[in-house]
């Protein structure tokens, strides 16, 4: 389905009432991008940041009125409806698009990630089949990068491992493929939760070895490893919760967060021994071990 794309940009202080005016005159969605080179990673608790200047993007459906819209943007922002830009734009299957050009990535000397579909080639390791739906989670990016890349480095047989924010279930999968007894993945979006319940198919991984919850049902018995892939504030404040699911001496591995942002996270894991961490693409995976007492 084609949708037309209405995209004004205006100050920060106007994004509100812009998007506002926007849905009364029917857009399906309104999204915003910045518009000048001032990203915001992440807004401490209680704060809400915007850029500068942000460029509002509406997609209405092509039988719209656009004289009426034009009509009441120039009324209520007429400095802005100078950078109005009108188009067309196309429906995208981003699932799709992925399967078109995700290459096959080698992590450590034991892993691949592979298409779900990809023809079958010779492999001296692990082959993890993907198709990762509407989920976060394919290998390239540079948080999933350094933890799958942790996993095929090191030694997990028999473990019982959990993953909080399990997206595509990549990580968990991984781990099961590479020697792990058991795996909980855990996310909070739905979608993920059918895209790791899929990938876990499509890999050959037995429904009684990997359990698939959201977070309201969390684990309570104590595992040998815990991956969190999730932004820096999630990981500050969910710390009590990932040490507890860990073993005396249970390895803690954290990634998505910024390497100016690893002291304040680690600051909230006292029983925790960390290692120093890997950064890639300013991103940080920190590894650590559940102190014996």
């Amino acid at each position: 389905m084609a949708w037309l794309s209405v995209r004004l940009t205006v100050p920060s202080a106007r994004i509100e009432h812009l998007s506002d005016a926007l849905l009364e005159l029917g857009a399906q969605s309104v999204a915003l991008h910045d518009a000048a080179d001032a990203p915001v990673f992440e807004p401490a608790p209680g704060e809400t940041l915007l850029w500068p200047r942000a460029d509002v993007d509406a997609l209405f459906e092509l039988d719209v009125d656009l004289p009426a819209i034009r009509a009441r943007l120039d009324a209520e922002f007429p400095l802005e409806v100078e950078s109005l830009d009108v188009r067309f734009v196309e429906d995208a299957d981003w699932s799709r698009t992925w399967r078109d050009h995700a290459p096959t990535r080698r992590f450590g000397e034991r892993l691949w990630v592979a298409q779900r579909d990809a023809a079958a080639f010779d492999s001296d390791g692990v082959v993890l089949r993907l198709d990762p739906g509407l989920a976060f989670g394919t290998g390239g990016h540079a948080t999933t990068a350094l933890c799958l890349e942790w996993l095929a480095t090191h030694r997990i047989d028999g473990w019982s491992v959990v993953d909080y924010g399990a997206g595509s279930g990549i990580l968990a999968i991984a781990a099961l493929l590479l020697g792990a007894e058991r795996a909980v993945a855990i996310d909070h979006d739905p979608q993920a939760l059918v895209a790791t319940r899929a990938n876990a198919t499509y890999n050959g991984v037995a429904a009684r070895r990997l359990t698939v919850s959201a977070p309201d049902e969390l684990p309570t018995t104590p595992h040998d490893l815990v991956l969190a892939n999730i932004l820096a504030g999630p990981l500050t404040t969910l710390a009590p919760t990932l040490t507890g699911w860990l073993k005396l001496g249970g390895r803690l591995v954290m990634s998505g967060m910024l390497a100016h942002q690893v002291d304040a996270v680690l600051a909230h894991y006292p029983d925790i021994r960390f290692e120093s961490p890997q950064v890639r693409d300013s991103w940080a995976m920190v590894e650590g071990t559940k102190a014996v007492v």
